[in-house]
C-alpha cells in the first residue's frame, strides 16, 4: 500500500464513461483546498456491470493512501438511465390516464419533427397505444375532482386489464392531476397494492401543467426504476464490501446531487447528470464568473453556460425525442470531438470537407492509434499538424503513429480532388516525392478540418447564447475533456473570447464535479395568475408551501451545512407563448422559520422587464404580466475550492513545427512545474500535460496558478484588432 496521504475526511467523486471510469478524491472536512490537491484515478469501464469498474477503481484509489475510515462521502454520476432510454432497454410499461385521453402520447404536441419536411417520421410513442388504459376520473385546473374517485369495482376491472397487458411497471397520469397530487397518488398506491408492481404517479414526479410532458416524464421514471434500483443496490453492496461506510450521493441533471435513497425513489432526475458534472465543477471552482464550459471528448463537444457563476438551466431538454420538463443544466452537444471523422462530401454541387458527426470510436479509433482504423479523425489532424506529439501523448503512455495520420488525411484530399476511386498517395508513379506529396495534401485537409470544426462549434455557441440575449465576448472559456484544451483557443479566436481556463485534471473534471456537486432539490407548482398586488398573498402562500417542501426534503439528506432557498416564477406578458424565469426571493436556510418569504411585486416586475429586454429586445410596460409556474430550489454547497493564485511556472522541454491556421510556425513546447521555471509562455507554444495537450496560438499568452490551472489570455492588440 502507498504511504498515507494527508489526513482528511475525503469526498470521492465517480464518473462512469463509456471507455473509462474516473475517480477524484478531494478534502471534505471544510479545509481549504485547490484543484491541485485533488487525487485522480482512471480504470477501464465495465459495461456489463458498471458497478464492477467502480469497485475496482475505488479499491485502487484507496490503496494510494486513503484510509477507508476517512471517506466521508461518495458521489456518483452515471449515464445508466440515459443509455437505457436511448437504447430501449427499459422495463415494459403501461399507462393509466383519464377517459378520452388515451392518445395523449400519439398526439403529443401535434408538431412535425422538422417543420418543412412533410415526410419526417414523428417520434415513436414511449409506450404503445394498447398499453394505455383509461379511468373515469379527472380534475379541473384548480384541483377539483370531476366525478367520484375510482370505485373498487372499476379498480378491479382496471387491474384485470393491466394484468392482460403484463407490464413490469405502471405510470398514472390523470388530467389535472398536477393540481390534485394526493388524489392521484392514492390511486397509484391502490394499484401498486393490487398489482404488486412499481406504480409511479406523475404528480409525485413533477406536478406541473403540461399533460404530454408530465405523462412522458412519469413513464420515463417508471421505465428505468427497476434497472436503477438494481444498480444502486449493487453499488451499495460493493461499497460495503470495500468497508466504505459513508454517505452516498448521486448526481442529478440540475447540476446537484441527492442521497442514493432519493435517487432510487425518482431515478429520472439522474438521466442527464453526466454532461452537468463539468458545469457544476466550474460553478464551484470559479463562483460568480460568466463562463462557457467546453467539454471536448472523443465523440462530441458539450457546451454549457454559467451566468454569474450559476449554471443556466432549461425545462425544455429532451432525451432522444422525449421531453424532460424538470430543470436540467442546459448543455448543447456538437458532433465535433477528437474522434470525429474528417471526410470529403461530394453529394453537392462542389466537394466540401466535413468533420463529424460520425465518430471513429474508441475502437479502432483515429488512424494514428494504429489499431486498424483507416478513417481520419480530428485527432489525426492534431497529430499531423504537430499540435499533438505522437511520442508524448497522454504522458507517453499511448504512442501514436504520425505517418498513418498523414496517409489517412491525404486520402481525404485525394477523394475531394478526383471523381474516380481513391488511390493510395504512396502508390502514384509520378516520380514525385511521394511522402512529401502526401504531407502536402494532408496539410490542406488538417487546416480545413480545424476551420470546419471551429465554425460548427462557434455557430452553435452563438445560437445558445443568443437565446439568452448574450454574446460570447463577455464570457471566459473553461476547457476540459481530452481535447478541450487542444481546441479551445481556436474556437475562442472564432467567436471573440479572450480568456480561457484549462483546469487541473481536465481529463477527470466531470468526476470532480460529482465530488463537489451541491445537494440540490427543485420543486414547482402551476399557478396561472396575474402578477399584481391583489394576487400577492396567494403567491406568497404558494412560495411558503414550496419552501417548506424543499426544507423538509433537505432534512432527509443528512447535510449539516447551511444552504440557500431560491424562489422564482415563470413570467410572461399576457398572450405570449413563452416564459422567462425570474427570481422572486432568495434567503439562507438558516433564516427560514415562522416568517414567510417576502415577494415584492414592483421589484419582480422590474427584474422581468430587464430580462425581457435583454432576451427579446423590448419591454411592454402597459401589458399584464402573468405568472405561470412558481418554483423553489434548495442548494447546499458541500465545500469550497480555494481559487488558484499566480505561482505555477513553465519549463521548456523542446520545440517543433505546428500549423493550425494554414501557416507553419516554430513553436516551443513546455511542461508545468510548481516553481523555478518561466512565469508565462507566449504563443506559438504547446503545453503538454498528462491528460491533455494545450495549444497556445500566436497572440495568446499562457500563465499557471498554484492550483494547477492553466490560464490563456489573448493579447490586447489581438483583441482590439
Amino acid at each position: 500500500m502507498a504511504s498515507p496521504l494527508p489526513r482528511h475526511r475525503w469526498r470521492i467523486g465517480i464518473d462512469v464513461g463509456g471507455t473509462f471510469t474516473d475517480l477524484v478524491a478531494v478534502p471534505g472536512d471544510g479545509t481549504s483546498w485547490s484543484l491541485a490537491d485533488a487525487i485522480t484515478h482512471k480504470v477501464p469501464s465495465t459495461p456489463h456491470d458498471p458497478s464492477e469498474g467502480v469497485e475496482t477503481g475505488l479499491a485502487q484509489l484507496l490503496a494510494r493512501g486513503i484510509d477507508v475510515a476517512d471517506v466521508a462521502a461518495v458521489s456518483h454520476g452515471t449515464t445508466i438511465g440515459l443509455n437505457a432510454i436511448l437504447q430501449g432497454r427499459v422495463a415494459r410499461a403501461a399507462l393509466v390516464t383519464s377517459h378520452g385521453h388515451r392518445d395523449v402520447l400519439q398526439i403529443a404536441r401535434a408538431r412535425m419533427p422538422r417543420s418543412f419536411d412533410l415526410h419526417a417520421t414523428p417520434a415513436r410513442p414511449i409506450v404503445p397505444r394498447e398499453h394505455v388504459l383509461e379511468v373515469e376520473h379527472r380534475f379541473t385546473a384548480g384541483g377539483d375532482a370531476v366525478g367520484p374517485e375510482v370505485a373498487d369495482a372499476e379498480l378491479a376491472r382496471l387491474v384485470a386489464r393491466l394484468e392482460a397487458v403484463a407490464p413490469e411497471v405502471v405510470a398514472v397520469s390523470l388530467v389535472g392531476g398536477y393540481a390534485a397530487r394526493d388524489a392521484e397518488q392514492r390511486l397509484a398506491a391502490r394499484l401498486e397494492a393490487a398489482l404488486d408492481l412499481p406504480v409511479t404517479s406523475a404528480a409525485a414526479v413533477w406536478p406541473e401543467a403540461g399533460e404530454y410532458e408530465r405523462t412522458t416524464l412519469a413513464l420515463l421514471d417508471a421505465q428505468i426504476t427497476p434497472l436503477m434500483t438494481a444498480y444502486f443496490t449493487a453499488l451499495r453492496e460493493r461499497l460495503a464490501r470495500l468497508g466504505v461506510d459513508a454517505r452516498v450521493y448521486i448526481t442529478t441533471s440540475n447540476g446537484g446531487s441527492v442521497s442514493i435513497g432519493s435517487a432510487m425513489r425518482r431515478p429520472v432526475q439522474t438521466v442527464l447528470s453526466g454532461p452537468a458534472g463539468g458545469v457544476s465543477a466550474a460553478a464551484t471552482a470559479w463562483p460568480g464568473t460568466d463562463m462557457v464550459t467546453l467539454d471536448m471528448g472523443g465523440t462530441s463537444s458539450d457546451i454549457g453556460v454559467l451566468r454569474g457563476g450559476r449554471p443556466v438551466l432549461t425545462t425544455t431538454a429532451t432525451v432522444g425525442q422525449h421531453p424532460l420538463m424538470t430543470p436540467v443544466v442546459e448543455v448543447s452537444a456538437i458532433g465535433a470531438g477528437g474522434g470525429s471523422v474528417v471526410r470529403g462530401d461530394r453529394s453537392g454541387a462542389r466537394p466540401v470537407l466535413r468533420v463529424g458527426p460520425a465518430s471513429v470510436g474508441a475502437v479502432p479509433g483515429p488512424a494514428a492509434y494504429d489499431a486498424g482504423g483507416t478513417e481520419p479523425a480530428l485527432t489525426d489532424a492534431y497529430v499531423h499538424a504537430g499540435v499533438i506529439d505522437p511520442h508524448t501523448f497522454l504522458g507517453g503512455t499511448f504512442p501514436l503513429r504520425a505517418d498513418l495520420a498523414t496517409q489517412a488525411l491525404a486520402r481525404v484530399a485525394d477523394d475531394l480532388e478526383h471523381d474516380g476511386p481513391r488511390t493510395e498517395v504512396a502508390d502514384r508513379p509520378d516520380g514525385a516525392d511521394r511522402a512529401g506529396g502526401a504531407a502536402h495534401q494532408a496539410d490542406g485537409v488538417a487546416d480545413a478540418a480545424f476551420r470546419v470544426a471551429s465554425a460548427g462549434m462557434a455557430a452553435r455557441l452563438r445560437t445558445v447564447l443568443a437565446a439568452h440575449g448574450e454574446v460570447p465576448e463577455q464570457y471566459t472559456f473553461v476547457a476540459f475533456g481530452g481535447a478541450g484544451g487542444t481546441h479551445a483557443a481556436l474556437l475562442a479566436d472564432e467567436v471573440g473570447v479572450g480568456r480561457i481556463v484549462v483546469p487541473a485534471a481536465a481529463g477527470t473534471f466531470c468526476a470532480l464535479g460529482a465530488a463537489i456537486a451541491p445537494v440540490r432539490r427543485d420543486v414547482a407548482r402551476t399557478v396561472r395568475t396575474t402578477l399584481a398586488d391583489d394576487t400577492l398573498d396567494a403567491l406568497t402562500a404558494v412560495c411558503a408551501e414550496l419552501e417548506a417542501e424543499v426544507l423538509g426534503w433537505l432534512r432527509t439528506q443528512e447535510v449539516d451545512a447551511t444552504g440557500t432557498v431560491t424562489l422564482s416564477a415563470d413570467l410572461r406578458y399576457a398572450g405570449q407563448p413563452t416564459t422567462l424565469e425570474v427570481v422572486l426571493a432568495e434567503r439562507s436556510t438558516g433564516d427560514t422559520g415562522s416568517e414567510p418569504p417576502r415577494v415584492a411585486v414592483d421589484a419582480t416586475l422590474r427584474r422581468f422587464a430587464e430580462q425581457h429586454e435583454r432576451v427579446h429586445g423590448f419591454v411592454d410596460h402597459a401589458a399584464t404580466v402573468r405568472a405561470e409556474t412558481v418554483r423553489a430550489s434548495v442548494t447546499v454547497r458541500l465545500g469550497d475550492v480555494r481559487p488558484g493564485s499566480v505561482g505555477g511556472t513553465f519549463v521548456k522541454t523542446g520545440a517543433r513545427d505546428v500549423r493550425y491556421d494554414g501557416t507553419p510556425r516554430a513553436a516551443t513546447v513546455h511542461a508545468l512545474v510548481p516553481h523555478g521555471g518561466e512565469a508565462s509562455v507566449a504563443g506559438p507554444a504547446v503545453v503538454e500535460k498528462a491528460d491533455t495537450t494545450v495549444l497556445v496560438p500566436v497572440g495568446w499568452t499562457a500563465t499557471s496558478d498554484d492550483g494547477g490551472n492553466l490560464h490563456l489570455v489573448r493579447d490586447r492588440a489581438e483583441t482590439e484588432g
